[in-house]
């Protein structure tokens, strides 16, 4: 992977679309025990990705909240009103540090709940054969969703982020009408920030399925018998 290509990558996905016969071919049309076995994996793994992405969630808020902390114990310290040679950088580089982790939990809402949907999927085309159609059988005409909720509150933080930096500048008077006031620091950390988001939205961040090439390698491994004095057996046998 080149520099670029962890910024801005151009692969396209390898993924064959697959017509209802061949997905029922290889996957509805199972013998019993290996069609269950499918069907509770599904069920399970989607259980397993609904887990994750709280776990993901709580990681995040506790990121986000101490960051905030951070931000917040800076600017209502007594030096802040102070002047500063470098103005105050280092608040601005908290700022893009949340909004960076708030654009990533953002970008993580969607990525989970595109897995928990993926293995959803499984289970309506596979339930009808083992417990009718349960999973697609549903009672509310309209609810709400946990995870598009989480998605607008990852939004509405990533905002604030924004905005602050933008009181930050005008707090620093980086920026009034007669022109800019250059901080390298700021600038510096202004540049990183639109990098690593614009390599969570379309670089290294973005998942591809393209064709995975695999190798593999085996290791040697050597005992030694405690009973026998200087004995070695290697093991590097290969199949």
């Amino acid at each position: 992977m080149s520099v670029f290509d962890f910024f801005i990558s151009s692969k396209s996905s390898g993924l064959k679309p697959l017509t209802y016969e061949e997905y029922a071919k290889d996957l509805k049309e199972l013998d019993e025990v290996m069609g269950k076995a499918a069907f509770e994996k599904a069920w399970e793994t989607r259980n397993f990705e609904i887990d994750l992405y709280w776990k993901r969630a709580t990681y995040f808020w506790a990121f986000i909240a101490s960051t905030y902390a951070g931000y917040f114990a800076l600017i209502n310290a007594a030096s802040y009103s102070l002047p500063s040679k470098y103005n105050h950088a280092e608040v601005y580089f908290i700022n893009c540090v949340g909004l960076i982790v708030s654009i990533a939990w953002f970008l993580t809402n969607k990525g989970s709940k595109a897995w928990q949907r993926h293995w959803e999927v499984h289970v309506d085309l596979l339930e009808d054969r083992f417990t009718g159609p349960l999973y697609k059988t549903v009672n509310p005409t309209m609810t709400y969703s946990v995870s598009k909720l989480n998605e607008i509150v990852s939004v509405a933080t990533s905002a604030v982020w924004v905005l602050l930096g933008i009181k930050f500048f005008f707090d620093q008077q980086l920026v009034n009408l007669s022109g800019w006031k250059i901080n390298w620091f700021v600038f510096a950390s202004t540049v990183g920030t639109v990098l690593l988001v614009t390599a969570m939205f379309f670089g290294h961040g973005r998942g591809r399925f393209s064709e995975r090439v695999i190798s593999m390698s085996r290791r040697t491994f050597v005992y030694r018998d405690p009973l026998i004095s200087g004995s070695r057996v290697q093991n590097n046998r290969t199949r």
